[in-house]
């Protein structure tokens, strides 16, 4: 017996008003049940779809799966580039902004999805980057830890400093490490 179809405009609706709520109220005082009211979708249609507060943000700020596009027929240099400019626009946008304290303790707390999060974001490039022959999956996590991570710190911890020139040097940092000639 199967049931009624998925309604994906739920979903839709759902993850934008997460994306909102998160910007208007931030982490703390975003609920399911606010989330609920807000979109218009019962709180069980909402449980039904994502297990936690956390499962639900993760969703709606990184989508089901990853935009794997910008990798689409690029070279080495082009893939340390878009990590290094991907990971930042991803930092710095004011929903993510305001969902990476909440996130960061959740992910400490529950390791089921912390390495769904993390094969979520190494596993495809991780891929690209094998299929090219362009090393090892350390080395390819090695760089997207880097990427994510500096990302991480420029726009929090050192959002003064942080600038296109900064991304532009951590893209030649890490393309010197691998021997490549950076993107222009």
């Amino acid at each position: 017996m199967t049931g009624r179809p998925r309604d994906t405009s739920i979903d839709e609706r759902v993850l934008a008003v997460t994306r909102e709520l998160l910007v208007e109220v931030g982490w703390d005082d975003l609920s399911v049940r606010l989330v609920a009211a807000r979109s218009g979708v019962g709180r069980s249609s909402l449980n039904r779809r994502w297990n936690s507060k956390a499962e639900l943000v993760l969703h709606a700020i990184l989508g089901e799966s990853p935009d794997m596009s910008p990798f689409s027929g690029t070279d080495l240099a082009g893939w340390i580039a878009w990590v290094v400019r991907g990971s930042h626009q991803l930092f710095s946008r004011p929903d993510v902004s305001e969902a990476v304290p909440g996130l960061l303790l959740a992910l400490r707390e529950n390791a089921a999805m912390r390495k769904a999060l993390w094969d979520g974001f190494s596993g495809p490039a991780i891929e690209l980057f094998a299929a090219r022959g362009y090393g090892s999956e350390s080395v390819a996590k090695a760089v997207l830890s880097m990427a994510a991570g500096a990302a991480l710190f420029t726009t929090t911890v050192a959002a003064d400093d942080d600038s296109p020139e900064l991304q532009q040097q951590l893209v030649r940092l890490l393309s010197d490490a691998l021997g490549v000639s950076p993107a222009e």
